[in-house]
């Protein structure tokens, strides 16, 4: 299990969240996949994932919309 992946529609929730194994694909509207494959001492925690996903929502909730 070196990258998981999970994606999700608009209009689903999150319920409907999937999750599987590998790179990321287009088959989701919103896509998040966390790479677990690192050097001994450097693997990610949960804590830290989550963190990460909060400083991806600051930088999206204080940016453009839509990207350009």
């Amino acid at each position: 299990m070196a990258t998981r992946r999970y994606g999700i529609s608009k209009g689903e929730t999150e319920f409907q969240i999937t999750e599987a194994v590998g790179a990321a694909t287009s088959a989701d509207n919103v896509e998040v996949t966390v790479d677990f494959d690192a050097p001994a001492g450097k693997t990610i925690t949960k804590a830290e994932v989550l963190s990460a996903l909060d400083m991806i929502k600051n930088h999206i909730t204080k940016g453009n919309w839509p990207p350009a």
